[in-house]
């Protein structure tokens, strides 16, 4: 179900602009809402039906760069995230969750007050063939990695043993790659990193081997790609 719909490709979005946070599709976010707009956001929200609880989650371009409103330059791209639970706290703060439901490209700022909204155009994700030769392979590869981190991380490593057999055995490959992305923090990993890329390059040159695809993903995450 798409939000505040002002057509049937147009979706538009209240935005919430982080510098530092890119939500993942498939993924669950937990935000605590300080800033004044976004705080005004998260109550405006709360008072509409469930099914119009969305935010747009955006990056900010680093270093101090206006658009023409004035305000911090964001990327063109983004995750809509459905508003699942709000806890409204005595200092006017909140503590979010929202689920990652769809990546989207933006049109255009639609409206910059109390809060930016835009409109914003759902972005198609390639069909993936879950029992494709070169994604079981990279599957497979990526689930060895995870094993691999755990082990040399212990109580570091973000998931637990059934929250990893859960990702290795049920989640699509999509929601597995989105989750690992999503809470992996590459600080904590970069002492075991070497001998992980190395696995993980061999991984990747047999999975294009397999699929003649030059490298998976098959399309990158717009927010990331303009991040790096």
């Amino acid at each position: 179900m798409k939000p505040m719909a002002t057509g049937p490709h147009s979706p538009r979005l209240p935005l919430f602009p982080l510098p530092d946070v890119v939500h993942f599709p498939r993924t669950e976010l937990k935000l605590h809402v300080a800033e004044p707009s976004c705080r005004r956001m998260v109550r405006d929200l709360i008072e509409r039906e469930d099914e119009a609880r969305w935010i747009g989650i955006v990056l900010l371009k680093p270093g101090p760069t206006l658009d023409a409103a004035g305000l911090p330059e964001i990327f063109p791209g983004g995750t809509a995230g459905r508003l699942l639970d709000a806890e409204l706290l005595p200092d006017g703060c909140s503590n979010i969750l929202l689920h990652g439901e769809f990546r989207f490209r933006l049109q255009r700022v639609v409206a910059d007050q109390p809060y930016r909204e835009a409109l914003v155009e759902p972005v198609e994700e390639p069909w993936l063939n879950e029992r494709d030769a070169g994604i079981v392979a990279v599957r497979s590869g990526i689930v060895a990695l995870l094993r691999g981190l755990a082990a040399e991380l212990g109580e570091r490593f973000p998931f637990g043993d059934d929250a990893l057999d859960e990702l290795a055995e049920r989640c699509a490959f999509e929601e597995l790659v989105n989750r690992i992305a999503a809470d992996l923090d590459v600080a904590k990993i970069a002492s075991v990193l070497p001998a992980m890329k190395k696995h993980a390059l061999e991984m990747w040159a047999e999975g294009e081997r397999l699929t003649g695809h030059p490298g998976l993903p098959l399309e990158p995450t717009p927010n990331l790609a303009a991040a790096e």
